[in-house]
């Protein structure tokens, strides 16, 4: 009798399981590619590497690597550090720190949540981050809190910092150099000598401060950046400095790393047998020096022995945050590998060399033109279905741009800084439009056609009924003010939020309905996707479901997905794609999706002896049923069998001993059954 009453529940589970296999259809394609590996740091036994994949971790002095990225939501990882048991790694949305070696991740606080935190140090026991459009915080407690440190810190691009013990250096783009000597109470301009403003990394070393420029060279300081001179070197782009025992190297951009033995008065090549010479970040271990690449290959060099070589090899796809398409190419903007277009369903990518930049943040795409917004140039334009770009920028006073939509011939542009922008001329010119919104920081934006709606990241949702000339807030009903995604079908509004789900409004924003057949009520909702009368949404869990009833339920498309947040979902021609945070882009059948509802009837079929040990025989099934197909619990298909009209038993003599899943398919029906092979 306990059996028998076990049965249920455990076919049930099975069955679910089943249901996984059945429609576990997603696949990855190739790319596109991540590359780059940004920083490293050293602690312990472990040497770690923050990659636009995630984080590398070694514990063999870079003789084997693997990614761990357990619970990073971002894996657009930018710079390492350590403090008492952590590692701590930025990324575009957050700090995270782990204390067992990458193995698992947490959130660094909470009051960095959503902020491109570009660099991440530490000083005298207190932690310190530059971030884009937000200034430089610090944490006196481990990383468990965060607070705003930016008297006299103007700039909205820090990039790098460094400390001397007495003093914090906080290097920016556009604003040159800046010096707290007050554990970032406040800060101070030093760029007097400086011939440019684009400081691309910072070292302290010895009694004087090293720091490079974008396309100046090196300059140092022996006052505390009071002066700075130029070193005289003609090392270009260098993205990085390190030392050991007293002896600089500088990472370059286009020709490998150079070595100076007399405090950066005279320079060295330093490459013997160094593969690749596109440096992106240089650190060290105990006795070994490594160096990051572009195509996101590591090289090492012990300094004993004397010759580089190749210390990874790993190959992985970038983070997509964005999806697009047209009647040519895919297109794909990725958070920190720059922007891609793939003219045959993402078997192949190439990437836009006519984006400077490597971050971009959004796309649309209408007819020839392709906009995307990037999160340091603005926006660039394409007149050719993406092959090719330019600048777009007149009357744009923001460089970091995260949505775009189109409503009556004009197109909306939303700024994670400065609002809203339209421009009426295909983004030739552009012009404000924030009378009404109360916050600036733009997430999302949608038109049904007549109304545009503008998502933000701390102040709900806003409607324009007058192409942008006012706003108002409709966000009464909905219980987050973050709102991370926005679409409209046949004028029903569709809004996804962080951590308080999906709402739906009939009226124009004047009510909210919440979304919760199907759905957590506090989903962490990525993106939101419209294609005809289906809506697809993507999850901060890995999860994509689909809508074909207005939103009233949600079913999952399941089985394949790593687990990464979904940033981006697009349909083309057959399939669906869904940009992930790590790992590229998957995709799934479109036919699958259209066939979830109604779902498939389960009718369960008797199997005997069970448990079996060489024969199976079954009840009589469907004549149009020619197949049989077993799967073990993980999913992998054992055995297929073609059947004829007559068939009524199954050899499983071959078959190792274990609970195995038997299945077959008539049309709208699944039959299926368990069965123990001893």
């Amino acid at each position: 009798m306990k059996i028998a009453h076990l049965q249920k529940p455990i076919f049930t589970l099975l069955f679910t399981l089943l249901s996984i296999i059945v429609f576990g259809q997603w696949q990855p394609v190739n790319g596109p590619n991540g590359g780059y590996v940004r920083s490293f740091a050293y602690k312990g036994s472990a040497l770690y590497a923050a990659t636009g994949g995630g984080v590398l971790v070694s514990e063999d002095e870079g003789e084997s690597w693997a990614f761990r990225n357990a619970n990073l939501s971002s894996c657009d990882t930018k710079s390492l550090t350590q403090l008492g048991d952590y590692i701590f790694v930025s990324t575009d949305e957050n700090v995270f720190r782990s204390n067992d070696q990458g193995a698992t991740w947490q959130a660094s606080g909470t009051e960095l949540e959503g902020k491109y935190v570009k660099y991440i140090t530490s000083s005298n026991g207190q932690l310190f981050t530059a971030t884009y459009l937000r200034g430089i915080y610090r944490s006196p407690d481990t990383g468990n809190s965060w607070v705003a440190v930016n008297n006299g810190f103007p700039a909205k691009y820090a990039y790098y910092l460094d400390s001397d013990g007495s003093n914090i250096f906080a290097g920016t783009y556009q604003d040159g150099m800046y010096r707290s000597s007050d554990q970032g109470e406040n800060w101070i301009s030093i760029n007097n000598g400086l011939t440019e403003l684009n400081i691309m990394s910072i070292l302290c070393f010895t009694d004087k401060v090293f720091i490079s420029t974008l396309s100046s060279g090196v300059f140092v300081s022996d006052n505390q950046g009071a002066s700075w001179s130029a070193l005289g070197t003609n090392i270009p782009s260098v993205k990085g400095l390190t030392q050991i025992d007293g002896v600089l190297y500088a990472a370059s951009f286009g020709q490998g790393v150079y070595q100076s033995t007399d405090t950066g008065q005279t320079w060295t090549n330093f490459n013997n047998n160094l593969a690749e010479s596109d440096i992106w970040a240089i650190g060290n271990s105990n006795e070994t020096l490594f160096v990051g690449v572009s195509s996101g290959h590591i090289y090492k060099r012990n300094l004993v022995e004397g010759n580089w070589e190749l210390s990874s090899g790993h190959y992985f796809n970038a983070g997509v945050g964005s999806l697009s398409g047209n009647d040519f190419n895919l297109l794909a903007g990725t958070h920190g590998s720059g922007f891609f277009t793939s003219d045959n369903q993402g078997n192949d990518w190439t990437r836009a060399s006519s984006i400077w930049t490597v971050e971009t943040r959004s796309i649309i795409s209408s007819g020839a033109y392709v906009f995307v917004g990037t999160d340091m140039l603005g926006i660039f334009k394409s007149n050719n279905y993406g092959q090719t770009f330019s600048m777009s920028n007149t009357g744009l006073n923001s460089a970091w741009i995260q949505a775009f939509t189109i409503c009556n011939g004009q197109l909306f542009a939303g700024s994670g800084e400065e609002g809203v922008f339209i421009s009426s001329d295909a983004g030739t010119s552009w012009s404000a439009s924030n009378q009404g919104l109360t916050s600036p920081n733009i997430l999302s934006l949608a038109s049904d056609g007549t109304d545009v709606y503008a998502g933000t990241s701390d102040s709900g949702i806003f409607i324009t009924s007058d192409l942008g000339a006012n706003w108002s807030s409709i966000s009464e009903g909905i219980n987050s003010n973050k709102i991370t995604g926005i679409q409209t079908l046949n004028e029903v509004v569709f809004v996804g939020t962080n951590n308080s789900g999906m709402f739906k409004s009939p009226d124009h924003g004047s009510s909210w309905i919440s979304l919760t057949n199907g759905l957590s009520p506090e989903a962490y909702i990525r993106c939101i996707y419209v294609y005809d009368s289906l809506i697809l949404i993507g999850t901060n869990n890995g999860e994509v479901f689909s809508s074909s009833d207005n939103g009233d339920s949600w079913d999952g498309v399941i089985g394949g997905l790593n687990g990464s947040p979904v940033l981006s979902l697009w349909i083309q021609q057959d399939q669906l794609f869904a940009g992930l945070s790590q790992d590229g882009i998957y995709k799934y059948p479109l036919s699958l999706i259209t066939s979830i509802k109604p779902p498939m009837e389960e009718k369960a079929f008797a199997v005997y002896p069970n448990p079996a040990s060489q024969v199976l025989n079954f009840s009589t099934l469907p004549k149009a049923i020619n197949a049989l197909t077993i799967y073990n619990l993980q999913g992998k298909i054992v055995l297929k069998k073609q059947l004829d009209s007559n068939s009524s038993h199954l050899d499983v003599n071959q078959i190792q001993p274990g609970i195995y899943i038997l299945t077959c398919q008539e049309l709208d029906q699944i039959y299926t059954a368990r069965f123990v092979k001893n």
